[in-house]
């Protein structure tokens, strides 16, 4: 039993997922031919083992924080920690506390990414503060300038927020933070620090625990994971700020600054973390073929969690490798879960986790509720405002989509994917020449990137223009050997369902990002009980 126990649940630790053969073979010393339909030693077993589980903890095991559950039909244990009344409490009455981008007063522009980097890191600290809410890092961002604190309050529900300027010197740094009741302007706390460059690693830890005992709160696991080499630490600020950005060429430069920080620090889980999700961003924006990108990204990922089991972050990287390229959706759940127990004020584990994973599944609600979480953890985020409208859209509420989505043009009136967005959902509704000029505002004065290519020659598929329908199609074509293109859109635009689901066929044996959201996007309505898609449906997970 131990032996079986311990098994299930190093496998889950490491993101695995036990199947009846290998437990049968590694634990039952089973020799390879061995047949779980003639043989029901891991069932007979499982049955014991939760049996001895439920046992265990009502009555020896009752004081344990954590209990190991082994779902029946499962091997993969759920490993969940028992409420603590004074956590719960806590949570009741959590302080909500918004970090300003602090000041760059070191006369150099080129010294943004350090500022903004210390802010997000600043960010990152208390986000593991059980009993604060802490708003995100893209919606902070936006407050940039603004100096009235009440106003704040009022705007974002938020009960503190934390001032501050930066200036670098010759190897020296001087910092000075405020924390400031939103409401009545009274200062908390004040602190000036002046230290060498190699102290920021402690520094940074000094100033969020300062703050922690102000509020009378206690910092929630671990202390610092990130780079021990001051230099490395500096480039994974830079690559973070860069990837923020959201351009190809920005998420390039992210790229590399996170590979100079591991050749810097290999013991850094951060720097693994931050590559890891470059790489993946990559893998979204820059349409390169996506298996040697993913495998890349799950290398990194998979050594961040090795250094760090207890890192958010590299959970969330590897949850969606295992949603969007291996269609492993059993497993990518427990990272999400995971990472959200590690650090639930982590707003992208809840957007990537509602949009990418429940909502891929059809389970709308639970999908809406982290969504929710998300806004309200960073509620001026693009992305995240877009995800709300791109759920709405997905459940078919196409007004409350479109609602979402002027919400976000108000916010950055040139987010190209939100006029993408409006696109699609035009096209859905029938209103195909408001579509074709909303793809039109996405693409502004740039090349179209494949993904709206194959959006309007779809509409134009649908209008009756097939001659620049087929010129689209020329082009999604030529770009088809290199990259990831929607020629599938393309070809139900047309009527050619035999074609389109050739290209889908295509696309799952590249293990394409779009594969996912077969069950449950409105576009592949017309497809819906052929046996080929059903056929598709199944290979991706969704039929079980």
């Amino acid at each position: 039993m131990q032996r079986f126990l311990t098994y299930c649940v190093e496998a889950a630790l490491r993101g695995e997922a036990p199947k009846e053969y290998t437990v049968g073979t590694e634990v039952f010393d089973r020799g390879a031919g061995y047949d779980p339909r003639v043989d029901p030693i891991v069932r007979v077993e499982a049955r014991r083992l939760r049996e001895k589980l439920e046992a265990y903890y009502a009555e020896p095991g009752a004081g344990d924080e954590v209990v190991i559950r082994l779902p029946k039909g499962s091997y993969v244990p759920v490993l969940e920690r028992r409420s603590n009344p004074l956590a719960a409490a806590a949570r009741a009455q959590a302080a909500s506390i918004a970090v300003l981008p602090f000041t760059n007063s070191s006369g150099d522009a080129g010294d943004d990414y350090f500022s903004d980097g210390l802010t997000e890191e600043l960010i990152h600290r208390l986000t593991r503060v059980e009993g604060l809410r802490v708003l995100a890092w893209p919606s902070a961002s936006k407050l940039r300038g603004r100096d009235d604190d009440d106003a704040i309050r009022r705007q974002l529900d938020i009960d503190y927020v934390i001032r501050g300027s930066v200036r670098r010197g010759s190897g020296g740094i001087r910092i000075t933070a405020q924390l400031v009741d939103a409401g009545t302007g009274e200062f908390k706390w004040s602190e000036a620090y002046s230290r060498p460059l190699r102290d920021l690693l402690d520094l940074q830890e000094e100033i969020a625990a300062s703050i922690v005992s102000t509020l009378r709160l206690t910092l929630a696991g671990p202390a610092r994971s990130g780079p021990a080499n001051v230099d490395a630490h500096n480039l994974c600020l830079k690559g973070r700020y860069l990837a923020g950005r959201r351009t190809v060429e920005s998420i390039r430069k992210s790229i590399a600054c996170y590979e100079e920080a591991v050749a810097l620090d290999p013991a850094s889980p951060v720097a693994f973390a931050g590559l890891a999700d470059g790489l993946s961003l990559l893998a979204e924006y820059a349409d390169v073929p996506p298996a040697p990108t993913m495998e890349r990204s799950r290398e990194n990922a998979l050594r961040a969690l090795d250094l760090d089991l207890l890192l958010a972050e590299a959970h969330v990287s590897l949850a969606m490798i295992r949603v969007q390229y291996e269609w492993d959706w059993d497993t990518a759940e427990r990272l999400f879960r995971r990472a959200i127990e590690l650090n639930p004020g982590y707003a992208r584990a809840r957007h990537w986790y509602g949009l990418d994973h429940l909502a891929m599944l059809g389970r709308w609600d639970e999908a809406s509720r982290e969504l929710a979480e998300a806004y309200r953890l960073d509620p001026l985020s693009p992305i995240i405002l877009e995800g709300r409208a791109h759920l709405a859209m997905l459940r078919r509420d196409y007004g409350a989509a479109l609602e979402q989505l002027r919400a976000v043009l108000e916010l950055e009136p040139s987010f190209q994917k939100a006029h993408g967005g409006l696109g699609r959902i035009h096209s859905l509704q029938g209103r195909y020449q408001e579509a074709l000029e909303a793809f039109q505002k996405a693409r502004g004065d740039g090349e179209a990137s494949p993904s709206l290519l194959g959006a309007q020659c779809q509409v134009y598929g649908l209008l009756g223009r097939r001659d620049e329908a087929q010129a689209h199609l020329a082009k999604l074509r030529d770009l088809s050997t290199e990259k990831h293109v929607p020629l599938a859109i393309a070809h139900l635009g047309l009527g050619e369902y035999d074609r389109a689901l050739d290209w889908l066929e295509f696309a799952a044996e590249r293990r394409e990002p779009s594969i996912v959201a077969l069950g449950v996007h409105p576009v592949y309505d017309p497809l819906r009980g052929h046996p080929r898609f059903q056929a598709l449906l199944g290979r991706a997970g969704f039929l079980r």
